[in-house]
C-alpha cells in the first residue's frame, strides 16, 4: 500500500507543513513492507489547515471519505495516469489546531498525528468493510509507528 498526503495550509505554515510530509513519507516507507491486503493499493489522507473566513466556508470543505476502483490522474506534463483501488479522505483541523499547527514543526506533526489516529475510523463504514484489507494489523502499524516516533 502506498501512503501519500495533500494539503491545503496557511501560507505561514510552510515549516510546519514539511515536518508533517516527512512523517507522511517516513510512515509510508514503514507500512510499505506489509500487505494489508489487495483492494487497497493507495490511501491519500487531505489535510485542511486554513482558517475559514465568514462567507468562504465552501472553499475549504472536508470531502467525504471515497474508494475509487480506477482513478485517472492529469500530470503537470499533460499525460494522464491511472490509479487502481484508492481511498481518500480528509482532516479538517479547527482553528484552535491550525494556531497550535503554525507555531512549530514539532507542534504541527503531534496534531497531525492524533487527527491521523482518530481517522482511522473512516476505514470502519460498511461499504469499506467488505475490502480485502486487514484493518487490525493496519491500525496497529500505524499506531504503533505514531508511538516509536513519540508523536503522539
Amino acid at each position: 500500500m502506498k501512503l501519500g498526503i495533500s494539503m491545503e495550509v496557511d501560507s505561514c505554515a510552510k515549516e510546519s507543513a514539511m515536518e508533517v510530509q516527512r512523517l507522511i513519507e517516513n510512515l509510508s516507507h514503514y507500512i510499505s513492507a506489509t500487505n494489508y491486503g489487495a483492494d487497497i493499493e493507495h490511501f491519500t489522507i487531505g489535510l485542511i489547515c486554513i482558517k475559514t473566513k465568514p462567507g468562504y466556508e465552501n472553499w475549504y470543505k472536508q470531502r467525504k471519505p471515497r474508494f475509487n476502483t480506477i482513478e485517472k490522474v492529469k500530470l503537470l506534463n499533460g499525460t494522464v495516469m491511472e490509479i487502481n483501488n484508492t481511498f481518500t479522505y480528509d482532516i479538517k483541523l479547527t482553528d484552535e489546531e491550525i494556531d497550535q499547527f503554525n507555531s512549530s514543526g514539532q507542534d504541527a506533526v503531534n496534531i497531525f498525528s492524533k487527527k491521523l489516529i482518530e481517522s482511522l475510523s473512516n476505514f470502519k463504514s460498511p461499504s469499506m468493510m467488505k475490502r480485502d484489507l486487514n484493518l487490525s494489523l493496519f491500525e496497529e502499524d500505524i499506531t504503533r509507528f505514531i508511538s516509536n516516533e513519540k508523536h503522539v
